[in-house]
């Protein structure tokens, strides 16, 4: 019975932490929070804090890998195809698209740039793991080849949010999937 009592208390702390976080990420943006402006919104002192995360960038993280492991149960249709390329490229793009704004601000914020990538290569890396349609490649140009792919859509998203989402979503999701699959060659007019 008392563990019940402490696993709630750990759960509402962290849910209070993460809305807090999540708030603050909106309001004042990711290189202007602190572990005290957190801590008074959550309405929790640093010491609690500490007890769950060691640092903002762990609870970074920590938010971050939750959208995925959303993307993954809720929106990615073939996993474990990693050969659907074009289907990944276009469900990843309008996941992204259709969050809302701290998703955004997570994954579009410079100075955070590699903690959006950690968690995009963990989602590449799910793929890979499910089954590398580049085997007959080698490591090295896999390697490249998964670096290319991942670069590419991050950073498509990203310029898509910084020019004002003057394209449609769905138009977007598809030139991205065209680009990544068949490359600009198509695009060129003769």
């Amino acid at each position: 019975m008392d563990q019940e009592k402490t696993d709630l208390r750990v759960l509402r702390t962290r849910a209070a932490i993460k809305q807090a976080f999540i708030e603050l990420v909106v309001e004042v943006g990711l290189d202007r929070m602190s572990v005290k402006s957190l801590t008074e919104r959550a309405g929790i002192n640093r010491k609690t804090f500490y007890l769950h995360y060691e640092t903002i960038e762990a609870l970074f993280e920590d938010v971050l890998t939750e959208v995925m492991d959303d993307y993954f149960a809720n929106y990615e249709t073939t996993p474990d195809v990693p050969e659907d390329i074009d289907g990944h490229a276009q469900r990843f793009f309008l996941f992204l698209a259709g969050q809302p704004e701290y998703v955004e601000k997570l994954v579009c914020t410079p100075s955070y740039y590699r903690f959006g990538e950690k968690v995009y290569y963990e989602q590449m890396d799910r793929y890979r793991e499910a089954g590398n349609p580049f085997v007959p490649m080698s490591e090295g140009a896999q390697t490249l080849l998964y670096r290319f792919i991942r670069a590419t859509a991050l950073d498509f998203y990203r310029v898509w949010v910084a020019e004002g989402k003057k394209v449609d979503p769905e138009e977007a999701a598809q030139l991205l999937s065209d680009l990544t699959c068949r490359g600009v060659e198509p695009l060129l007019r003769s």
